[in-house]
């Protein structure tokens, strides 16, 4: 059907079906064409031809059933007209009930029915006023749309197609609209165009239809129409929140995170009108641009607004989840498994931030669900590999990579974790080559040579330890452990100098560990006795002005060792502490998760005094705070903890 080949249509009336002289102006749904409802003709009709064939009483019964069928009918007219849609409702079902051989009550019912949002209800009304009144092009219409809002697109069309031979008139913007919608959904994006064309020639240019007509064009990935048209949308409506999504989301696909970020987010006044989906879709297009912090609120917000919005709690488990959340995102990536078991994804992060969180015998079940579902995909494979590696059962890590290599043999941190498995078994060749060829396979990984680099200390591989040492401070110069590493081995090595300056660099990066305050204070002690014997010697060469020199680099060498050892200790201290609150915050979690909130709330507090800088208990805290419905000191606890995080950092 091509656009504007339709010609209009005279103006037609009813007649009664049994040939009565009676006429009965032309009904549509929702009084498309404003005309005046009345029954009296087609009861006039039907009480002519029956009067022969029924006995006096029966007769004299029917008539008067007929005639408040009629009030009914006049009633439920008045009442739609006036918009009291549910009193109208109830009128003309009165009508269906006592005259159920008319298509006019059920016709009426049906269009009410529609208009109330209970299409699905409507549809057998319309179907039986079809049936009492064929080829009638009102009520095809109104069975088109209504199969259409019941989502039966497919159903639909048929009547749509009946509707445009029978109409006696031109149809209106409303039946183009919804026969548009329904081609569309039924696969035909072309007729739908065509559909929306004729609307818009009725109405002038529209948001909703030109939003409609962008999703028919990316439909059919003709995206820069769709782009287009979607932009037509919000310049003839700023608040056509669909079109802002829609528009939005094309963008992120087209990988324009700025513009789309632009369109989704929300300003006054549209704030109010964001739908969960549009949040979601916000949230989406910040957590595509790293920026999860800010995706996690957005998504909470979607969640608040509809609780089963799709795909809301599993974003958000992954967002808190990448945040290194995992404790948090758990009950997320439960309730996303529990409205999807099939979701594989969804169970392998359920099972990854079991893991994370020291649970992984109960990972392995949801490991097992995935796997099931996707038994060919390695990444579920090697998660559970992760887990076994957590259980200390290395052989059957060792399998479970080597498995997953078997699916997926050019995965770098593959080979990086069969090779730390191999290590846990102590075949440290078997590690040492895997290590090597992951960092051969993806020299960007920070991991392999830093691995690689503990492995050949100890195996007493020095030199070999100190290269892979530097490929891991080049690739992460603020990996502090790997420097206070390189500085250890240096000093095993004897390279005193070069070991001062691996360790100088590493106390600034890891200022709460006394250990690399400890080997720079043994490396000072070194290089101060070395110094010593260089004096004895000068002195006993004569040169006093050099032994006097050397004597007093030694001795400053010797004061800073002094220093870093009490530093050292002050640390050691604090490291107790340390373990005492992650004790503590630790049992706090596992009362926390049994429900006991009062108990848990104890243990956190006494966290929070054995280490006063430690920010999760505080984070934690605000938690039981909040099961407690106690917002105000939740609050508190979390601004307690994001100013620590900010101190820590």
């Amino acid at each position: 059907m091509k656009q504007g080949t339709r010609k209009p249509k005279k103006q037609g009336t009813r007649r009664c079906a049994q040939g009565g002289a009676g006429r009965l102006p032309a009904i549509r749904s929702r009084c498309r064409r404003g005309c005046a409802w009345s029954l009296a003709a087609v009861v006039a009709c039907v009480a002519l031809n029956r009067a022969p064939a029924q006995k006096e009483g029966g007769d004299a019964a029917r008539a008067q059933a007929l005639r408040r069928a009629n009030a009914a009918f006049e009633a439920g007219y008045a009442a739609m007209q006036a918009g009291n849609m549910e009193a109208a409702r109830v009128q003309f079902a009165e009508v269906v009930r006592l005259a159920p051989e008319i298509p006019e009550g059920h016709e009426a019912l049906g269009s009410v029915l529609t208009e109330l949002g209970r299409a699905a209800e409507a549809v057998p009304e319309l179907e039986q006023a079809a049936k009492l009144k064929p080829n009638d092009g009102g009520i095809e219409t109104d069975l088109a749309i209504s199969l259409f809002q019941a989502g039966s697109a497919k159903e639909a069309i048929p009547h749509f197609e009946a509707a445009v031979k029978l109409s006696k008139e031109p149809e209106g913007a409303t039946f183009y609209d919804s026969y548009g919608r329904a081609l569309a959904a039924a696969g035909r994006p072309e007729d739908a165009l065509t559909e929306f064309g004729e609307e818009e020639k009725l109405t002038g240019p529209q948001s909703a239809v030109d939003d409609a007509m962008g999703s028919v064009w990316a439909q059919t990935q003709h995206w820069d129409e769709a782009k287009a048209a979607f932009q037509r949308a919000l310049e003839e409506n700023p608040g056509n929140i669909s079109a802002r999504v829609h528009l939005g989301v094309l963008l992120r696909q087209e990988q324009d995170l700025a513009g789309s970020l632009a369109v989704l987010q929300p300003k006054e006044p549209l704030e109010g009108q964001y739908t969960a989906t549009a949040w979601m879709e916000y949230g989406r297009t910040l957590a595509a641009a790293g920026k999860d912090e800010e995706a996690a609120g957005v998504f909470q917000k979607a969640l608040e607004r509809d609780a089963a919005v799709p795909g809301g709690a599993g974003e958000l488990a992954m967002a808190l989840q990448r945040l290194g959340r995992p404790e948090e995102a758990i009950p997320w990536f439960e309730k996303a498994v529990g409205a999807d078991s099939h979701n594989a994804a969804m169970l392998t992060n359920l099972g990854l931030a079991l893991t994370l969180t020291g649970k992984a015998r109960d990972a392995l079940g949801y490991f097992a669900q995935a796997q099931a579902l996707e038994p060919e995909n390695a990444t579920i494979v090697k998660d559970r590999g992760v887990a076994h590696i957590q259980l200390s059962a290395f052989d059957e890590a060792i399998a479970d990579f080597e498995q997953a290599l078997r699916m997926d043999p050019h995965d770098a941190q593959l080979h990086y974790d069969l090779g730390l498995a191999y290590k846990f078994k102590d075949r440290m060749n078997d590690a040492a080559a895997e290590l090597s060829k992951a960092g051969e396979m993806d020299p960007t990984l920070a991991d392999p040579p830093y691995t690689l680099g503990i492995l050949y200390m100890q195996m007493g591989r020095l030199d070999d330890a100190v290269v892979q040492m530097k490929r891991a401070v080049a690739l992460r110069p603020d990996n502090g452990s790997a420097w206070a590493i390189l500085g250890s081995t240096l000093k095993q090595d004897e390279r005193l100098e070069e070991a001062k300056e691996a360790l100088e660099k590493a106390i600034p990066l890891e200022p709460g560990q006394p250990g690399p305050r400890v080997n720079l204070a043994g490396v000072l002690a070194e290089m101060a006795a070395k110094l010593r014997a260089q004096a004895e010697t000068a002195e006993s060469a004569g040169d006093t002005a050099k032994a006097e020199e050397l004597q007093a680099q030694a001795k400053e060498l010797r004061e800073q060792a002094a220093e870093y050892r009490e530093q050292a200790a002050s640390l050691s201290q604090a490291a107790v502490n340390r373990q005492r609150a992650s004790f503590l915050l630790n049992a706090g979690n596992q009362l926390l998760l049994k429900g006991q909130i009062a108990d848990a709330i104890a243990r956190y507090q006494e966290s929070i005094a054995a280490d006063a800088t430690f920010a999760e208990p505080h984070r934690q805290l605000a938690l039981a705070y909040d099961r407690q419905g106690r917002t105000q000191d939740a609050a508190a606890e979390r601004e307690k903890a994001s100013a620590l995080k900010t101190q820590a950092n």
